[in-house]
């Protein structure tokens, strides 16, 4: 449902306006059981987050509707955060690429895996399109569309969609909350490296975290990507003097080869049909938080 504001106000009168003649009460009740945005941007759910005239407000009902992951076990050797007929969301572990990659051809694939197992599993022959990509050395939950068409469409929205990682880093950051904004190219070694302004070849990233606590000698902080360029995060933490535990190509510790501590365990997008907010979470084990001192745990090439 989408709504013009005609005079600054709050959600709640907002909503009071959208539901002619409801009660406050009943408008609250709307607000938490909704996720609404702000010109297509995502708005914190509180009653007296402020709104402006001309502001266009779109409604989505949560959807709690949704089925519990299906944990993978010996029939079903993935994770599966969400499927339906157009999209599958999937849990990649570290040390598999995201999609076949052109540059190691021989190298195998999450994407191919995937593919492999839900044609397994049915008849009908499946392909699974690319939406989005995450590191080789990064965990998380990653999805796929069944068809270019739902590809496209979720490509077009992507920029609208909610992704954030959990990063666990061997410093604490002196602001518990910040933005980095610079751009990112390859030097001659291969390896990004960031600039205060544009050069030949550079992208822009964007990144903003939030410092959530400490963990033994580590720290776990919060991460959203506003631009989707790779190995970002490990760029931009590493710069900010916090580099992700294990990753030793970008300034963490060498004396203990350590699997990399970085995981997409967030990610909310609007279906791409039916357009209600879909939600997708997911925990690290408790070993994400525990690295070990002592001995290597580096992850093993899939």
């Amino acid at each position: 449902m989408k709504y013009t504001v005609k005079n600054t106000a709050n959600l709640l009168d907002a909503v009071l306006e959208m539901y002619h003649g409801i009660s406050r009460q009943k408008a609250k009740q709307i607000i938490s059981k909704s996720y609404f945005f702000k010109n297509g941007s995502r708005l914190a759910n509180h009653p007296l987050e402020m709104l402006n005239t001309g502001d266009i407000l779109e409604q989505t009902n949560i959807d709690r509707g949704m089925k519990p992951v299906k944990m993978a076990n010996r029939a079903r050797p993935f994770s599966i955060y969400f499927e339906d007929d157009r999209l599958i969301a999937a849990f990649k572990p570290a040390g598999i690429l995201s999609s076949f990659d052109r540059n190691r051809p021989k190298d195998n694939s999450f994407q191919k895996e995937l593919q492999f197992f839900l044609n397994q599993r049915g008849e009908e022959k499946i392909r699974l399109w690319v939406i989005h990509q995450i590191d080789r050395e990064v965990e998380g939950i990653m999805l796929f569309a069944f068809s270019e068409d739902i590809q496209t469409k979720m490509i077009e929205q992507w920029h609208d969609s909610q992704i954030r990682y959990l990063a666990l880093t061997e410093n604490k950051p002196v602001e518990k909350h910040g933005v980095i904004e610079n751009w990112l190219h390859e030097n001659a070694q291969r390896k990004l490296v960031a600039t205060p302004k544009e050069v030949a070849n550079s992208k822009f990233a964007k990144t903003s975290y939030e410092y959530l606590k400490k963990y033994g000698d580590c720290h776990l902080i919060e991460v959203k990507v506003h631009t989707g360029r790779s190995k970002q995060i490990r760029v931009h933490l590493s710069d900010l003097g916090c580099p992700v535990v294990g990753d030793r190509k970008y300034g963490a510790d060498t004396l203990v080869l350590r699997q990399i501590r970085l995981a997409l365990h967030l990610m909310e997008f609007k279906h791409p049909v039916k357009g209600n907010l879909i939600s997708l979470k997911y925990q690290p084990a408790a070993k994400f938080f525990n690295p070990s001192i002592t001995e290597n745990e580096l992850y093993k090439i899939l």
